[in-house]
């Protein structure tokens, strides 16, 4: 996901593999081929030191896509991911770093699809009746269109690395009641229904396509944008790092991984 809207021609072109093949420990065994595909979420926007030759991906070894490949020695790791990715963009860009030798692959998917930047920016600076009608907008592309796209998505990856393990990660509370000046408590509460709603969708087309699910909202409970210990960026200067992990936030995502 991103807070603002993405322009579809900058994307395309930023839509370039990422392939690496680490050095494994000298004690360790090289695990097998790695791809980290998805959004936003996926590429690490938020955690910065993003890679320049990425561009609007804003590929970030942060993300916790690298973190684990770094950490599992993994033998060839490619980082496709994208900030702004909707499910069309993975099929029609981000697959090729897929194939019959690939392992294990993840992502997450589905916040661009329905356009959930326009509900974050209704709810942080509209009225309190555009953040409703924006959530319930999203909400109904979650149930009407969104199933759809992801279907045809997790069917192209298995497509493409038949005897990988595939595992979806959802998203996490932005807010998780603590009290926020922007957005106030009650949108902030509004953004959190529709991401549950958002995860629910994710899951239950995730189990579906007999990949696995991992639901990162109890693991950053207590760490929203607002919290004591934020695992999430506020609003801030650098807008479309809003409302995005930080470093510890990725870290998160990480504990997630096996």
């Amino acid at each position: 996901m991103r807070i603002f809207r993405r322009l579809a021609t900058t994307l395309t072109a930023a839509l370039a593999l990422v392939c690496a093949a680490p050095l494994p420990a000298a004690d360790a065994r090289p695990a097998a081929s790695y791809a980290a595909l998805g959004d936003s979420f996926s590429s690490g926007l938020g955690a910065h030191d993003y890679d320049a030759a990425s561009g609007a991906c804003f590929r970030s070894p942060h993300a916790y896509g690298p973190r684990w490949a770094a950490a599992h020695h993994v033998a060839d790791f490619c980082f496709p991911a994208c900030a702004g990715a909707t499910a069309h963009d993975l099929v029609t860009g981000q697959l090729p770093a897929l194939g019959p030798e690939t392992a294990l692959v993840t992502l997450t998917l589905g916040g661009n699809d329905v356009d959930y930047a326009r509900v974050m920016q209704a709810c942080s600076i509209g009225l309190s009746a555009s953040c409703a009608a924006e959530a319930d907008r999203a909400e109904r592309a979650m149930d009407r269109t969104l199933p759809a796209r992801l279907d045809e998505a997790y069917a192209a990856i298995a497509h493409r690395a038949p005897r990988a393990r595939v595992i979806v990660l959802g998203y996490p509370h932005l807010f998780g009641g603590a009290p926020c000046l922007i957005p106030a408590p009650p949108r902030a509460h509004r953004l959190d229904a529709a991401v549950d709603h958002l995860d629910a969708v994710i899951a239950d087309r995730t189990r579906a396509a007999g990949f696995a699910y991992a639901d990162p909202r109890g693991r950053f409970a207590g760490h929203g944008a607002c919290a004591a210990d934020p695992w999430i960026n506020g609003a801030g200067l650098a807008v479309q790092e809003s409302y995005h992990p930080n470093g510890e936030g990725y870290r998160g995502y990480e504990s997630l991984l096996p």
